[in-house]
């Protein structure tokens, strides 16, 4: 996730600099300090960035001042500052979809999934750049499964599902397929533990494939078809992570 935001953060700092709209409509006196802070952040100098963004605020209250602030603070793990600053972007200029954007992903790096969620779906309302929305859309499939995570932690199973769903609807992230899997695995629902596992291994880029048919096979053995559950088991076998596990259920159908 921090590679693809500070992909964006990046893209919009280079589209300030490349048009110049700094002399434009900021006060002269503040450009200067302000476009030394932007050649800083560009040589991740974020202190010294920080500093310049600092005396540019001393002359006007810009949101393009407390954007940079915030962007700097964030590069430098200081998240309540960063929080402080991008709300005041948005106070300054509610329809600035970066802010939301970045509020959203410090957020997130704080473990405050509905936080983030919340920001995140103002980036949808308002931006209309469609790399920007999927990479949202993205971010909302993680703060939807990290809370599905935290349900099923706590033994909340079918609360998970609830959240793992929300997470399938914005971005078809083979992880949340395939805790959904085994939410309902552990829900008794064994034909939409198949069919999440299936989804699992269909959309798969960052889980292995041992533990979908995993679930597949232990679910079609609760379904009394012991040749398909042995199909799959056997696949589960291959993967490092589940293969004591595996075993355990072939010998039992055996």
């Amino acid at each position: 996730m921090k590679k693809l935001t500070f992909l964006f953060l990046n893209l919009f700092i280079i589209i300030f600099m490349a048009h110049g709209i700094f002399a434009q409509t900021m006060d002269s006196a503040a450009v200067k300090p302000f476009n030394d802070g932007l050649t800083k952040i560009q040589k991740t100098d974020y202190k010294g960035a920080l500093a310049d963004f600092e005396e540019a605020l001393k002359v006007e209250k810009d949101y393009r001042i407390y954007y940079q602030i915030g962007f700097a603070q964030q590069n430098l793990n200081n998240s309540q500052e960063a929080i402080s600053a991008y709300k005041n972007t948005i106070k300054e200029k509610p329809d600035f979809d970066a802010a939301y954007n970045n509020l959203g992903n410090v957020y997130f790096s704080e473990g405050k999934y509905q936080d983030a969620i919340d920001n995140f779906l103002k980036v949808l309302d308002i931006s209309k750049n469609d790399t920007v929305l999927n990479a949202v859309k993205y971010n909302m499939a993680l703060c939807y499964t990290n809370l599905g995570m935290a349900a099923e932690k706590s033994k909340n199973n079918k609360k998970a599902v609830e959240y793992l769903k929300k997470a399938v609807s914005y971005n078809d992230y083979d992880a949340a397929y395939f805790f959904m899997a085994r939410d309902y695995f552990l829900l008794n629902q064994f034909d939409k533990s198949i069919e999440a596992a299936q989804n699992a291994i269909k959309y798969k880029k960052t889980i292995s494939e041992g533990g979908a048919y995993y679930y597949m096979g232990v679910a079609y053995s609760k379904k009394n078809d012991t040749k398909k559950a042995k199909e799959y088991l056997e696949k589960a076998k291959l993967d490092p992570v589940y293969k004591t596990y595996a075993e355990t259920v072939l010998k039992s159908l055996k």
